[in-house]
């Protein structure tokens, strides 16, 4: 796949991952009805998932704690509107 701008061109990636038998089974259906292999079913849900970080802010200036409270997650996402 070509992107629009050169600095986001896809990638290879060899990745070694673990999942349930039955995660793999249904990844497994979902890219057979979609036509497509199961790397790209993996490719498109980590597309899926980080997609809206870059509209969040940088990368670079998130600062990630060493230990923090579940009250206190629950309220950094709620201040980001992410739940």
């Amino acid at each position: 796949m070509k992107s629009a701008s050169p600095e986001n061109e896809y990638i290879p990636l060899d990745l070694r991952i673990s999942v349930r038998r039955d995660t793999l089974r249904l990844i497994s259906e979902m890219a057979q009805d979609m036509g497509i292999s199961i790397n790209e079913v993996f490719s498109f849900l980590a597309e899926d998932s980080v997609v809206d970080l870059e509209l969040l802010e940088e990368i670079n200036e998130i600062e990630i704690p060493n230990k923090c409270s579940f009250d206190d997650l629950k309220n950094a996402f709620l201040r980001k509107k992410l739940c």
